[in-house]
């Protein structure tokens, strides 16, 4: 008899799932969404941090592509989701970020992607600022999990002495400072100088293009010649 209720439980089992499967699988819940950051940057997680200081004075604004991801089946038609500021987590200013406030999913699709811009400004060369937004409930859909319905973002342009100045690069470059760091990533677009990459011929070619630079700046602002931020003359 054991054998027999085991037996009829299994045939009960396997027609059962095999009826689920054939059915497929509904979402039965109102329509939800949930946010997701840019792998290369969050890594899965809610949060990024991203910093201006190795690129160029000409960089003034770094893209962040967001995914928004519908929890539920797809309808033909547009929907809208809602975003917000939580001004209580945050420390950037209208000025240093850009965002859009309401996100539309097109007809008949589960994911959009859309973009937060972070935004470059004086400020930053001395402080690091947050963003933090949250989805909000809107006429299509409510928030999902809680783990996914915010992202915060940090970034800043602050500038740090390499490690290896005073051991490597001072002798090629001379002393340290931080209009001068800039003025080299500006001039040569990297700010990563070091021996255990680059030849000693690469760097004292990387000096030469600095001095030429320089020259050419100097030349190009005669009454304001290149000065650190102790307001001695830069030099090469």
């Amino acid at each position: 008899m054991k054998k027999i209720r085991i037996i009829i439980v299994s045939v009960l089992a396997i027609t059962l799932w095999s009826a689920c499967e054939n059915d497929g699988f509904y979402y039965q819940d109102e329509p939800r969404v949930r946010l997701k950051g840019p792998y290369e940057w969050a890594l899965n997680t809610d949060s990024l941090e991203f910093s201006f200081a190795s690129s160029p004075s000409t960089v003034t604004k770094q893209e962040m592509l967001m995914t928004l991801h519908v929890m539920g089946n797809p309808v033909n038609k547009d929907r809208v989701a809602n975003l917000e500021l939580v001004s209580a987590q945050s420390t950037a200013t209208s000025s240093q970020y850009s965002i859009p406030l309401q996100v539309t999913v097109p007809a008949n699709q589960l994911t959009v992607d859309f973009t937060v811009d972070l935004l470059r400004t004086v400020e930053l060369q001395e402080k690091t600022v947050r963003l933090y937004i949250k989805l909000a409930e809107s006429a299509d859909f409510k928030t999902g999990v809680v783990e996914q319905d915010h992202f915060l973002f940090k970034w800043n342009d602050v500038l740090s002495k390499p490690k290896n100045w005073e051991t490597e690069l001072k002798s090629v470059f001379g002393e340290y400072s931080l209009v001068k760091y800039r003025f080299m990533i500006d001039i040569l677009d990297t700010a990563t100088f070091s021996s255990e990459t680059m030849s000693w011929a690469e760097l004292n070619n990387y000096k030469i293009k600095m001095r030429n630079a320089l020259t050419a700046y100097n030349e190009a602002h005669p009454t304001e010649p290149l000065k650190d931020e102790n307001g001695q003359l830069v030099s090469f």
